[in-house]
């Protein structure tokens, strides 16, 4: 099956290897860092309508969706053009560390008519904290396929939790908007958060 790829390049982000503001061996243990709790609201993923599961030593945050869907023309209002999830996450990690997340991966099918548009991404932020972090892509019609997107954030752009304070909750707040003044619609299946210290987690010494 041929897959459609958007994918999201802000910049050429660490999801090889982490920056580290320290020496390289100088990270927290990878065993010491887990997820404790994972939640969501938002019009994309109503009650009874998302489900959730941890991988790989519960780094991973995996959801799928049944109701994520954006579009518009029969049937659709215009509050169905535009959908949202917001995934809280709380994190166990060792003291005297800060950590962010740079990327997420969103999976679905588009049906996009041609002349017709749809922007996906995500915003990033601790809850109680002002300043956040986003990332947007725009992809055009004619689409009619399944779609694997990575939205990434710049290094300068990227918001860390608070040295000292344990536990906030960290927010990826997707979403899909589509433009089209006939049928079309973009849907979400899956939602992937990694918290690997290879991949997609940052640290630093507070």
């Amino acid at each position: 099956m041929h897959f459609l790829t958007i994918i999201a390049a802000l910049a050429a982000l660490a999801t090889a290897t982490p920056v580290l503001h320290a020496e390289r061996a100088d990270i927290p243990d990878p065993n010491s860092v887990y997820v404790e709790k994972v939640s969501w609201v938002g019009t994309g993923c109503p009650p009874n309508s998302a489900s959730y599961e941890l991988a790989e030593s519960a780094t991973v945050v995996s959801l799928g969706f049944s109701k994520y869907v954006a579009g518009t023309g029969t049937g659709m209002t215009a509050a169905d053009a535009r959908k949202n999830c917001d995934v809280r996450i709380t994190l166990h990690y060792p003291q005297g560390w800060t950590w962010t997340v740079a990327t997420t991966d969103l999976r679905g099918y588009a049906s996009l008519p041609s002349g017709c548009s749809a922007k996906m991404g995500a915003t990033y932020f601790f809850s109680g904290q002002s300043n956040d972090a986003s990332s947007m892509v725009t992809f055009n019609g004619p689409v009619d396929n399944n779609y694997r997107m990575t939205t990434s954030v710049p290094a300068e752009s990227l918001v860390w939790a608070t040295c000292g304070v344990t536990g906030p909750l960290f927010n990826v707040n997707s979403q899909v908007v589509v433009t089209c003044k006939t049928d079309a619609y973009v849907g979400v299946d899956t939602q992937d958060t990694k918290f690997t210290m290879k991949l997609h987690l940052q640290w630093k010494r507070c």
